[in-house]
């Protein structure tokens, strides 16, 4: 019995233990280090009982012929469109799940097997428990040392100290979280009516959007990830440059990047106060609007004097109203931001139009 006929038992072993999780692979690169990378995740996931879905646009004939051959009928392949948009190819990937849970993950992710095994142990008993999704820690790789993400406490019986918790952790906890169909179903009725919805803002609306289910902590870390990438300012400038260019700006976006972060997210979560029902969580957004307001102006005192003339002047009066103003108004901000973008771009996407009319709508499940 050959090697590929051997995995294949025992993949069909493990589906008899199939548990009522979908991992998504949105996969786009083609070379051989991700395509190894690749197949050892979609090993991983299959052997605890998950079912694997793989939504790949990169075209590459080479690449399907040796995934099938690989896993024949053993994983999903969603149909999905050659270079499509990165959503597209996402909620492909989603439309093709059959789990309950969903978690998205990527060609260049490498997972832990005994996080996969804590989520799987997780997922298989969350009968009765009205979990909507589960969260865990991540492992970083960083240049010089290894650190694990810390884990956010849920206990509390207060959702403004549960979000708090939440976004004081990683990034990546929040990006790579197990959620429902329901939660996933609002996150891409959302993001796909966002009318500027730059590349790596939707990581920080997974998590306001998950604020509507109980989230359940997992100690178990289930991910390692390289950040040397971003060891330095020029690099990180670099790589948000790239994904601006995809949504049709470009690297001036950087700037003001921290307030899109910080007001996306406020808004985000006024409106999903305001379809609960329920009052402001003003603990938590606060605590949001500081911790990106620190990190813009730190953005703006390394770049002063480097900044294109015109940029500066487009959000200097930004500025200065953060400088001057003791109460800080979200919508005025926005009209800032807006402005900023009409300046540098001649439009700013329906962005004012969108907060202003649309977001709660999107926001809303489908029955």
């Amino acid at each position: 019995m050959g090697y590929n006929d051997s995995r294949s038992q025992l993949f069909r072993i493990c589906l008899m233990h199939k548990i009522n999780a979908s991992i998504v692979i949105p996969s786009h690169r083609s070379d051989t280090s991700s395509i190894r990378r690749l197949i050892s995740t979609i090993d991983l996931f299959l052997q605890h009982g998950f079912e694997v879905v793989l939504a790949d646009n990169s075209g590459s004939l080479k690449k399907a012929e040796q995934l099938r051959s690989e896993f024949l009928n053993d994983i999903i392949f969603a149909e999905t469109e050659v270079d499509c948009k990165a959503l597209d190819n996402f909620f492909a990937g989603f439309s093709a799940a059959t789990g309950k849970y969903v978690l998205f993950v990527t060609d260049d992710d490498i997972f832990l097997p005994t996080g996969v095994q804590a989520l799987a142990h997780a997922i298989e008993h969350s009968t009765g428990t009205g979990y909507e999704g589960f969260c865990a820690p991540v492992v970083r790789y960083a240049q010089e040392s290894t650190t694990v993400a810390n884990t956010p406490d849920l206990t509390s019986s207060n959702s403004t100290d549960n979000l708090i918790a939440w976004a004081t952790c990683d990034g990546a906890v929040n990006f790579y979280s197990c959620y429902s169909q329901t939660i996933w179903q609002r996150y891409f009725r959302f993001v796909q009516q966002h009318p500027v919805k730059l590349a790596h803002h939707d990581q920080f609306l997974r998590f306001f959007i998950a604020d509507v289910g109980n989230i359940a902590c997992l100690n178990g870390a289930w991910l390692a990830y390289d950040g040397s990438n971003w060891s330095d300012g020029q690099t990180m400038y670099n790589t948000f440059e790239g994904y601006y260019l995809k949504a049709g700006f470009d690297g001036r976006m950087y700037y003001a990047e921290p307030l899109w972060e910080a007001i996306e997210g406020i808004l985000c979560q006024f409106k999903l106060d305001e379809l609960a029902g329920r009052k402001v969580q003003q603990a938590f957004i606060s605590h949001w609007w500081d911790s990106r307001f620190e990190i813009f102006k730190q953005v703006i005192a390394a770049n002063r004097h480097a900044m294109p003339p015109a940029a500066w002047q487009l959000l200097e009066p930004l500025i200065n109203y953060l400088d001057s103003s003791n109460h800080i108004d979200a919508y005025q901000i926005l009209q800032f931001l807006s402005q900023f973008m009409v300046g540098i771009y001649g439009n700013d996407g329906g962005l004012q139009h969108f907060w202003l009319h649309q977001a709660t709508a999107s926001l809303t499940v489908p029955k």
